[in-house]
């Protein structure tokens, strides 16, 4: 059919699919409508013989009347009645006489004619009888005529109406496959390494829109998580580059007997590989915080109790650098897996104490609001920029505060990660050179037990 070639695979069968709809419709109404025609044509058919038969009698009777017998009767009514109609008539005398015969010869005597006879009667006493035969069916030459044309009509409108549901299937079609298209291509373009697109316009109506613009994102957060890991690539091996060096270096030296190994010696070695096992302890951590939603060993807890042991386990940093270093600590019992928590509040507290001077200060806050349990952590350190609010818990990110500080931009993410898999949100309040709030919220267990 004209137009399918370029309509390809599925957007053939979408136009043979409405068109065999509309097939199906149009044939249903068809269908009805002659069958509803035909008995409409039959009821009026029937209706005009039992006038027709009435008419012709009162004819008859009034011409007998008029001359007190049927001689010299005037009987051409009788017959222009018939012709009308295309009925053959025959008017019986009441001695058995046929008196009058016109009309299509051979209707009487047809079995598929529809025959009707009437007495005639004058004053108390019959005068006659009349038979009256009507073409097959009950209908005139002229009902045959309206009910031909009515089939013609009908069966014309319907091929005309399949046309017409053909091009407007095949229009419609071209409109909801082109988005379906574009996307194959641009799929095709994202599988072969070309991620950086064009928007795809989404323009396709209702769900095909929708799916358009998710593909967008979709495409638009491949290629962040693409920076990403060339980011993340570069920076492991920026932080990897020195202590191997370092360890390369110094074990060359022992190993030619340039150096002694001496106690201040291997501490060095000691500090790089701590410093390495460290990274990798980091990715480790990134790839089982992805997973922890699978493996959380869930409990109540109280998050005052597991603060107190994270801060406990880190008041010696922030010692070293004299940081002020408070804490605000108020039950609050939620459903979790304490050494996830622990761990969450660890990476925050680290964080802080990394971002917050020598003598500045930092602020440990566990509190209730409303249904929430709220951790927050604040420092004095020099904020986060308002362009970088939005990727500072993405990972391996580091801001412009950050670069210098070490790290590979993973314990934030690490936080979000863990947070997410325990019902929770982790958000961010920070202004440029006054400090950065950590906030986050758990879900609070009601009526539960907590295991010491």
């Amino acid at each position: 059919m004209v137009g399918t070639r370029r309509l390809g695979a599925l957007g053939t069968r979408l136009a043979v699919a409405f068109v065999a709809v509309a097939v199906v419709a149009i044939a249903t109404v068809a269908v009805v409508t002659l069958f509803v025609q035909r008995a409409d044509v039959a009821q009026l058919a029937a209706t005009s013989q039992r006038r027709t038969t009435a008419a012709m009698t009162s004819a008859l009777e009034n011409a007998y009347r008029a001359r007190g017998g049927w001689a010299g009767s005037d009987l051409q009514p009788a017959v222009v009645l018939a012709g009308a109609v295309g009925a053959e008539v025959e008017l019986e005398g009441s001695d058995g006489a046929v008196l009058l015969r016109a009309g299509p010869v051979g209707l009487l005597s047809s079995s598929a004619a529809v025959r009707r006879t009437q007495s005639l009667v004058v004053g108390s006493r019959r005068v006659g009888l009349l038979h009256l035969a009507f073409p097959a069916g009950g209908l005139s030459p002229a009902d045959e005529r309206f009910r031909s044309e009515l089939g013609t009509g009908v069966a014309g409108g319907a091929v005309l109406a399949v046309l017409v549901a053909w091009v407007m299937a095949v229009v419609i079609t071209r409109v909801l496959v082109r988005p379906i298209r574009r996307l194959t291509a641009a799929a095709h373009a994202v599988e072969a390494g070309h991620k950086d697109l064009a928007s795809l316009g989404a323009s396709g109506p209702g769900e095909l829109g929708e799916l358009s613009r998710s593909f967008e994102t979709m495409v638009a957060s491949l290629e962040r998580a693409e920076r990403l890991r060339h980011a993340m690539v570069a920076d492991v091996a920026h932080e990897l580059r020195t202590p191997i060096a370092v360890l390369q270096g110094e074990l060359e030296a022992l190993v030619d007997g340039v150096n002694d190994p001496n106690p201040g010696t291997l501490s060095s070695l000691h500090e790089e590989v701590l410093r390495l096992g460290r990274m990798v302890e980091d990715l480790q951590t990134l790839a089982s915080a992805e997973a922890a939603g699978l493996s959380l060993e869930r409990h109540p807890v109280d998050l005052a109790t597991v603060a107190a042991g994270a801060a406990d386990a880190l008041a010696g940093r922030f010692a070293a650098k004299a940081i002020d270093f408070t804490r605000e600590l108020a039950p609050a019992v939620v459903w979790a897996d304490p050494h996830r928590i622990h761990q969450v509040i660890s990476n925050l507290l680290t964080n802080a104490a990394k971002f917050a001077p020598s003598q500045g200060s930092v602020r440990l806050l566990v509190r209730t609001e409303e249904r929430s349990a709220v951790i927050e952590v604040s420092d004095s350190g020099p904020g986060v920029a308002p362009d970088e609010e939005q990727k500072i818990f993405e990972r391996f990110f580091r801001g412009r505060a950050g670069r210098d500080k070490g790290g590979t931009g993973i314990g934030l993410s690490v936080v979000k990660e863990l947070v997410v898999a325990h019902g929770g949100e982790v958000s961010l309040r920070s202004k440029p050179g006054s400090g950065a709030c950590i906030v986050i919220r758990l879900p609070l267990a009601t009526g539960c037990e907590v295991r010491s």
